[in-house]
């Protein structure tokens, strides 16, 4: 109980910055201003884009919005030429204070930072920033950057209460739903979205698509990679005959008996020995959108899937359009999910493949897939992979991928339980990419460096040296 009460207290600090944010960013809203929007390409950082646009339309403000990973000090250099009055980073910019201040605030431009990842932000004029690790939430688990975005619209003004749907996706994204449901100000967005009716919940398998027959589902299933069902359309097809249902019903279509009949027939056939990961993915909790403000799935799992294939398949603007019910765009952004879906059950058929070829030493374990998995896929699939069982995640886990011509793209996850004990991922990457001419940064459980291919194995032992430190320093 004591920590419940901790928890909320943090949560009301947060809501109280978040008052002070909304009340200033409404005096810049009044005014004739130029605004550009620079949000993050993935499931969050869309959804977010999608809650601040909804917003500004709103109140008739002009705006361009970019999706774009987090700018390098250059990149920020040329966006201080560009003729607008505000910027907004979204899911982003903290990382990037240095080069904010720099090239930015001072030339003049008023910034606002609606961002989720850890950092320090400077006493500056004509900065206005929200951050959960601010007021001692974790923005792993506790807020995305769709729900740091949607606390202030909905400060700014009521009428944005349903777009907490939005807002869910992009924590649903950001997997920040746990076995017992979610945290800290996530926790209080989905209350009050189930409270308004906005979303409906029961409980029931989150493979997606759930509009599909349900051998297609199982034959495209990522997340989790059912080992020996997806991709093989036989087994798809078998495991439902066998387990005696209509071929021809669609998932939605089950009842509770069934789906419950089915989830025990798969767990029976995979060839691995299912984690608490697994059965997470497999199992849980189904949010239903009840109302009509997007075009796309109601299933919000299936709408980060669509969200998350926009961004690996390179077409973030087409999940935002649909986001804002764009029909078109839905029916391009759900053929964009199947195809997303097909390749990386490929990746993820590889993964299975090589799971003897991942290295080990006593802090991390690694892999490096060469050209075999495409660096804008990498994170992802180690989740997936993590999820699937087919990786254990007892080491923080590190997958390496040929990025460019001469370059390496590094993914980092690692449990919420290991973070605990005091190495985190985020923090050790950003170190260790910049000392080796690269960059890098994220959360204590999910990061990603890139830096030059030549300095990988110093990379390597880098790495496992910061994580032994970090160890030892809270035994």
């Amino acid at each position: 109980m004591e920590d419940f009460r901790l928890v909320r207290a943090e949560v009301r600090r947060f809501q109280r910055a978040t008052e002070e944010v909304a009340t200033d960013l409404k005096s810049q809203l009044a005014s004739d201003v130029r605004v550009k929007i620079l949000t993050h390409t993935d499931a969050d950082g869309i959804a977010a884009g999608n809650i601040l646009a909804r917003c500004l339309n709103y109140y008739d403000i002009p705006f361009h919005i970019t999706f774009t990973p987090p700018l390098s000090p250059s990149k920020l250099e040329e966006l201080a030429k560009e003729d607008y009055d505000l910027f907004f980073f979204l899911d982003q910019g903290t990382g990037q204070i240095s080069g904010i201040e720099e090239y930015l605030l001072n030339a003049g431009h008023k910034v606002v930072i609606l961002d989720h990842h850890p950092g320090r932000f400077p006493d500056r004029s004509g900065l206005f920033h929200l951050n959960p690790h601010s007021h001692d939430l974790n923005g792993a688990k506790d807020v995305s950057a769709s729900g740091v975005v949607y606390s202030v619209v909905k400060e700014l003004n009521e009428r944005f209460t349903p777009l907490s749907e939005i807002a869910l996706i992009g924590a649903l994204g950001d997997r920040q739903e746990f076995f017992s449901g979610f945290t800290g100000v996530n926790q209080e967005i989905c209350k009050q979205s189930i409270d308004e009716e906005i979303l409906k919940v029961k409980q029931g398998l989150k493979l997606v698509p759930r509009t599909s027959k349900i051998s297609e589902t199982l034959l495209r299933s990522i997340k989790p990679y059912l080992s020996s069902i997806s991709g093989d359309e036989e087994a798809a097809q078998k495991l439902v005959e066998n387990t005696g249902l209509d071929p021809n019903k669609v998932l939605a279509e089950l009842d509770l008996e069934s789906e419950e009949k089915l989830k025990d027939a798969i767990l029976n056939q995979v060839k691995v020995e299912p984690t608490g990961d697994f059965k997470h993915a497999l199992w849980g909790t189904i949010y239903t959108s009840t109302v009509e403000q997007t075009a796309g799935p109601k299933n919000a799992h299936e709408y980060v899937a669509m969200l998350d294939a926009c961004e690996k398949l390179g077409r973030p603007e087409l999940g935002f359009a649909t986001l804002f019910g764009d029909e078109d765009a839905r029916d391009e952004a759900l053929e964009m999910l199947r195809e997303y879906q097909e390749k990386m059950v490929k990746v993820l058929d590889w993964f299975a493949s090589k799971r003897k070829n991942f290295k080990a030493n006593p802090q991390m374990r690694y892999i490096d897939t060469g050209n075999e998995v495409e660096s804008k896929m990498i994170g992802e699939a180690l989740s997936l992979a993590i999820e699937s069982s087919l990786i254990n995640p007892d080491l923080p886990i590190f997958g390496l991928a040929d990025f460019g011509e001469d370059g390496l793209k590094v993914s980092a996850r690692a449990t919420p339980d290991y973070a605990m004990r005091g190495p985190n991922i985020g923090n050790i990457l950003g170190k260790v990419s910049r000392e080796l001419g690269g960059s890098g940064g994220g959360h204590d459980t999910a990061a990603a460096a890139r830096l030059p291919r030549e300095r990988k194995d110093e990379f390597i032992t880098k790495v496992s040296q910061s994580l032994e430190e970090a160890v030892a320093g809270n035994e």
